[in-house]
């Protein structure tokens, strides 16, 4: 077992010549959170993936080990305990066998990844597929639809669909050996980055689940939209060394390399530019969305529930992964 130490966080910094980055302050401007339960799940969270038929050797129990899921769920869910917190640490393991799965298994067929898809997708409803990564997003998604409202359940369901159908055109880029386009690999990463079901389970986990009204308010899109813009920057620049080795060419890194001409040094700086520049919009539609005239016509509690959903979901998503991404060993050659 590894220890369940909480690890110390790297800052994003300056590149260097050779293109690394240099320590830097910590650039994101919320507190650093982890659930207090956090050994406890690390210590008890193989059992999941186990129960489905995964992990049945001591190599797929130490590679599961160290993606340090516990970690980015505990950062993710920092109000979670139990089997709440459970949830959340079983929905970052599914997330990454799905992934191993289409790296190592599907991931070069279109039509293998979509016969995948299909399978798994039917466990949006609560089905069950006889084959393991199904039946364990099943379990999950049970799980986690139970005692939610239908806002929540409807809205979630289209995030998960949108997840999984993305990868088929990842499939068809890996087929072909035809890298992506800037435009084409953003809005494929969108979705295939996994934000939207990491604040959907936030809602639930920290108990500030919107209403539609609520949910669609055009600053929270902004939001939303700038967390994802953000992690896909950071998780790209961490992995850059890694999918560079295994000749893995759709990362923003070197899609901005190849788009714009530029060197990998160049290309590095653009993405933390891109990066800085998502949270200044993000922390610029959070200020608008709690000044006056953006609520004026809400009620004292539903601001309330908006203040605590922009904290309790979409700032922790967006901490939790850059912690977890300067912390974790999977993204290391």
């Amino acid at each position: 077992m590894t220890s369940t130490a909480e690890p110390t966080v790297l800052a994003t910094g300056s590149v260097t010549e050779d293109g690394s980055r240099a320590p830097a302050p910590d650039p994101v401007p919320f507190p650093r959170r982890i659930s207090a339960d956090f050994r406890a799940a690390h210590d008890r969270h193989l059992a999941w993936p186990k129960s489905f038929g995964f992990l049945s050797s001591k190599e797929e129990e130490a590679h599961h080990l160290k993606g340090q899921f516990p970690l980015i769920a505990a950062m993710f869910y920092p109000n979670a305990t139990g089997d709440e917190l459970d949830l959340g640490v079983d929905q970052q393991s599914w997330y990454f066998l799905f992934d191993d799965a289409l790296d190592e298994q599907w991931g070069r067929s279109p039509e293998r990844v979509g016969h995948l898809v299909g399978l798994v997708k039917e466990g949006i409803g609560g089905q069950a597929s006889p084959l393991p990564l199904a039946g364990a997003f099943a379990d999950m998604r049970r799980r986690s639809c139970r005692d939610m409202p239908g806002d929540w359940i409807q809205r979630s369901a289209a995030h998960w669909s949108s997840y999984l159908d993305h990868h088929v055109h990842e499939a068809l880029s890996r087929r072909t050996g035809t890298p992506m386009s800037l435009s084409t690999y953003l809005r494929v990463r969108r979705h295939t980055i996994g934000v939207a079901p990491v604040i959907d389970l936030a809602e639930r986990l920290s108990s500030c689940v919107l209403p539609d009204h609520l949910y669609v308010l055009p600053h929270l899109s902004v939001m939303r939209e700038m967390t994802k813009t953000f992690i896909i920057c950071d998780n790209d620049i961490v992995s850059l060394d890694k999918d560079a080795a295994l000749g893995e060419r759709n990362n923003l890194v070197l899609c901005l390399e190849r788009e714009f001409r530029i060197s990998r040094r160049e290309a590095v700086e653009e993405a933390l530019r891109r990066q800085d520049e998502a949270l200044e919009l993000f922390t610029g539609a959070h200020r608008a969305l709690l000044a006056a005239p953006a609520t004026s016509h809400l009620g004292p509690a539903e601001r309330d529930l908006l203040r605590r959903y922009c904290t309790e979901a979409l700032q922790t998503t967006l901490r939790g992964a850059y912690d977890w991404h300067h912390a974790s060993t999977r993204y290391r050659v």
